[in-house]
């Protein structure tokens, strides 16, 4: 059990949707409701009834939110009291997108700053547009995204994660019921669903679909991941997703396939070429890419 799930669980107590809840951390809704289940799962116990249009509270939940709250109150007590014995430390500034405990990130992360306590890490999560602005201006010392949010010409990327488009089908889908990787031309007279047109995902499958020649008239429609897995499962169309996004979302009435020839989504720490890397950026940019046995820099 970590603090940041508890700050998650209380958040969803204190705000009416996980949206909501969701928006006050600055998180996705995706990583909030992994945050939850993790929690679940360890404590074995259901804490939040799902089976209404917003999410109570169990008696289990109840009494757990009444401990959480005395336990959140009480460490954000010792690090105020811990604060004047800080000293000034040089900070390292990430931007990211809201995918990190997808690939298992957020705890390297908070095991960068044990292995390097005298740089401070400073991250936030956003979304790409407003992460490519920040890195070009600055404000990032590294972002961590897609890799195609990133013009080779201008920025180094060094990937620490892998990831692959998959297609997404009704499990009672005809192709779905082989279980075996589908081509795009094999799905090509189907209505798709795709993520929302600013993420880098869109832009992939649009590559794509020229690629194959879809014409950009069979998407249908644009949302985020959960709604394009309700939409799928009743029939509506079919996607494509980061094969990542189902360690999030579970859903019994879809199917993930391959694709054939795969599409590779890799997850990379980028810094703009003409900048250079100041040491703690370039200490956390090693660290994470041993982490994740990809090539370091």
């Amino acid at each position: 059990m970590t603090f940041e799930q508890l700050e998650a669980f209380v958040a969803v107590t204190e705000h009416d949707t996980l949206f909501d809840a969701a928006e006050a951390l600055h998180i996705s809704q995706s990583a909030l409701s992994k945050q939850i289940q993790k929690l679940e799962k360890e404590l074995d116990l259901l804490l939040l009834d799902r089976t209404h249009r917003r999410a109570c509270l169990t008696p289990a939940g109840e009494q757990f939110s009444r401990e959480a709250k005395i336990l959140l109150r009480q460490y954000q007590h010792m690090m105020k009291n811990l604060q004047p014995y800080r000293t000034n430390r040089p900070a390292v500034r990430l931007g990211a997108l809201p995918i990190l405990p997808q690939y298992g990130l957020t705890s390297k992360l908070r095991r960068f700053t044990t292995v390097f306590p005298q740089w401070s890490l400073e991250w936030e999560e956003g979304e790409e547009g407003d992460l490519l602005r920040g890195l070009e201006q600055g404000f990032y010392d590294l972002v961590l995204a897609r890799a195609l949010l990133f013009p080779e010409e201008r920025y180094q990327t060094y990937p620490v994660a892998r990831d692959e488009l998959v297609a997404v089908l009704p499990s009672d889908h005809p192709l779905a019921q082989k279980m075996a990787p589908v081509s795009l031309v094999e799905l090509q007279n189907e209505p798709f669903l795709l993520m929302n047109r600013y993420t880098s995902i869109y832009q992939q499958c649009v590559r794509e679909f020229q690629k194959t020649g879809i014409p950009a008239s069979h998407i249908v429609r644009t949302a985020r991941v959960e709604s394009i897995l309700s939409a799928v499962a009743i029939g509506e169309g079919v996607s494509l997703l980061a094969r990542s996004s189902f360690s999030v979302f579970q859903h019994e009435q879809v199917t993930a396939l391959s694709l054939k020839p795969p599409v590779s989504l890799p997850v990379v720490l980028a810094h703009a070429k003409d900048r250079p890397l100041a040491p703690g950026a370039r200490a956390l940019l090693t660290f994470l890419c041993k982490s994740t046995e990809e090539t370091c820099p």
